[in-house]
Formats: structure tokens, C-alpha cells, sequence
């Protein structure tokens, strides 16, 4: 997945804003191992590369939901049943089912299907119904899992509504989120001092957050981009993005102090989005 520039300044070291150094495709965002095979996902299953996933430049909210091709049939023995998952919700009747056989996905609520082109990372798709818009008819909001692996979680969001001629889709996915951070978000640490500020450009403030890191450890690098995620919460739809820190001698990101980007993320009758304030607070609220 292509990784836009991040803003980030050191006060005893002064970089170029829009320059990040030692990027590293870690983080703890989501579960922190991949799940057991049979429960969540095939744990040898890290994420597949979804060219029909829109980015923040391809978004078309008239796009009709695909009708999957008929694959070529599976014999008994190549078909396994254990390569079928099924991703529930807080409702019973409703669930998405992936089936890494055919590589193909549907939202099942009661007795109907629907077919839905999404991404099939490991760590599996959240499904929530609810009238989302305000328009009198129930959307469904799907948080794909579009790239996983140890230590890294990128989740985009799907947004399906019924038409006269059916059903369509929309999707946003986590390059989109990773650049509203990219236009919105400066993070800024001070050596002396271990404070990290984050400044949010909203609708109608700055929103400025600031954390003291621990230790002594000097810090050479902010990690964001590694855990994108979205989620439902009280019938409403958030992003979010957990930060954590590269520190000087180690060869991986510190998330102990790590601190949590959320947004929440409203939707319009022709599924456009709207990603709302940006706050922060401590890690330990990171929401799966």
C-alpha cells in the first residue's frame, strides 16, 4: 500500500515538514496476533492486494455492487469448508461470510445474500445496518480488513444501499483516512522535554493534544500509518489511527505510550463521507 508523507518536526532537530524517517509497516492496532484458523481468519492469510478498492481519488458512489463471476467449479476435495468464515454483529441475523476458496464475500441478514467486493484481510469484516444517512432506508456499513500482518491493521469503509436496480457499493479505503490525517494532523516532539503535541485542523478550532513520553530513550520516529482502522460504536461510525514510537536502539515501535487518532465519520444520501473532528487520547481506548 502506497504511504503518503506524514508532517513531523523535532524541536532539537528540525525536518522538512512532510518528511518521515525510518517508516516502519508496524503497530498494534486490532488484535495483536494474527487469529487461530477457524475462528477469525487462516492465520497464514495476511491480506490480498483489492484493485477494485477505491482510493481517496477513485471514489464513485454510483458504482453497482458486483455480481461475483462464476468461478470454475471446485471438486469435493479441492473445495475446504474450513476456508469459509463467517464475521458476525451485535445482530444475530446479520453477519458477513468470506470464502477464501473463491475469494468472494456477502453480507447475509436473515434469509437474504448480497453479494459485496471487498477486501479479505485476516482479521475479517465488522457489519453494522442502520439507516445511516437519514433518508428512511437502512445502509450497510462494512469495516473490511484490507491489510494485516504482524504488528499492522489498515481497515477501509463500505458503504452498501439498496437501489431500484438492486444494490451498490461504496468504498473508502485506508489510503483515503491515512490522508485526511496527512492534510489534517502535525505531530511535533520536543527532545528536551519528551512532549509530543498533535494539532488537528477542524471544522472550527485547532484541536491540540500533547503527551509526555516516559523514559530516556531518544525517539526517532513517529509511527501512524500503520494502524488505520474503522469502527462501529452506538450505531454511529468512527476512524482511527494509533500512534506509536520508534526509540533510538530498538528495532521496533514502542506502543506502551501509544496514543489514539479517532474521528467520528458521518455519511450522506449519496454516500459521500464527512470525517468529522479529529481528538486523541491515551492508547489504552484503541477500539478494535
Amino acid at each position: 500500500m502506497k504511504k503518503p508523507k506524514g508532517k513531523l518536526t523535532f524541536a532539537s532537530s528540525i525536518f522538512a515538514a512532510g518528511t518521515l524517517i525510518g517508516m516502519s509497516s508496524c503497530g498494534v492496532y486490532g488484535p495483536p496476533e494474527p487469529p487461530a484458523q477457524g475462528v477469525y481468519g487462516p492465520p497464514e492469510y495476511f491480506g490480498i492486494e483489492d484493485d477494485n478498492t477505491a482510493s481517496s481519488d477513485q471514489i464513485s458512489p454510483e458504482a453497482e455492487v458486483p455480481t461475483p463471476a462464476e468461478d470454475e467449479e471446485l471438486s469435493e476435495k479441492e473445495y475446504d469448508p474450513a476456508l469459509v468464515f463467517t464475521w458476525p454483529s451485535d445482530d444475530p441475523s446479520l453477519s458477513v461470510v468470506q470464502d477464501y476458496n473463491t475469494n468472494t464475500s456477502r453480507i447475509v441478514d436473515g434469509d437474504e445474500e448480497i453479494p459485496v467486493d471487498i477486501a479479505m484481510g485476516v482479521y475479517g469484516a465488522r457489519v453494522m445496518k442502520c439507516d445511516i444517512d437519514g433518508d428512511g432506508e437502512d445502509e450497510y456499513l462494512i469495516s473490511e480488513s484490507e491489510g494485516t500482518g504482524t504488528g499492522y491493521s489498515v481497515r477501509g469503509l463500505c458503504i452498501v444501499e439498496k437501489t431500484d436496480d438492486g444494490y451498490k457499493q461504496t468504498v473508502y479505503d485506508g489510503e483515503y483516512f491515512m490522508q485526511v490525517i496527512e492534510d489534517r494532523v502535525i505531530f511535533a516532539y520536543d527532545a528536551e522535554s519528551r512532549d509530543l503535541t498533535i494539532s488537528a485542523e477542524n471544522d472550527k478550532e485547532t484541536y491540540v493534544y500533547i503527551e509526555t513520553l516516559e523514559g530516556e530513550d531518544e525517539v526517532d520516529d513517529i509511527i501512524w500509518r500503520d494502524q488505520i482502522g474503522v469502527y462501529f460504536e452506538d450505531g454511529k461510525v468512527y476512524m482511527s489511527s494509533s500512534v506509536g514510537f520508534f526509540f533510538k536502539g530498538h528495532g521496533w515501535p514502542e506502543y506502551e505510550q501509544s496514543v489514539e487518532l479517532y474521528a467520528p465519520i458521518t455519511v450522506d444520501t449519496d454516500s459521500q463521507i464527512v470525517v468529522g473532528d479529529i481528538q486523541a487520547r491515551d492508547g489504552d481506548g484503541v477500539k478494535d
